[in-house]
């Protein structure tokens, strides 16, 4: 599910579907790459630009999304703790 969609940026934030904590995010790039770590080696402004767009919105939805208002971890994976072939940042509920 969609929580938010920026078509001028190419980005979405989207439910997990495997949720680890009662909020739980991805925030994605429209474009493919096999990895987090690879994007962020070849797309260092982009990912950039998606990490700061990450803090915007879960800034933004806390007023929406009572759960973040303890507060929210940020996090993302490189190498083999990423289960998913895709870039993405996460935003998860403090519980």
């Amino acid at each position: 599910m969609i929580v938010v969609r920026n078509e001028e940026k190419q980005f979405a934030l989207i439910k997990s579907i495997h949720p680890e904590s009662i909020v739980h995010w991805l925030a994605v790039p429209f474009e493919h790459t096999e990895s987090t770590e690879l994007y962020e080696r070849q797309n260092a402004e982009r990912f950039i630009d998606l990490f700061e767009w990450v803090v915007m919105q879960a800034k933004r939805l806390t007023a929406e999304e009572s759960h973040l208002e303890k507060g929210s971890t940020l996090k993302t994976h490189f190498g083999s703790f990423e289960t998913v072939p895709h870039p993405k940042i996460y935003i998860l509920a403090v519980e």
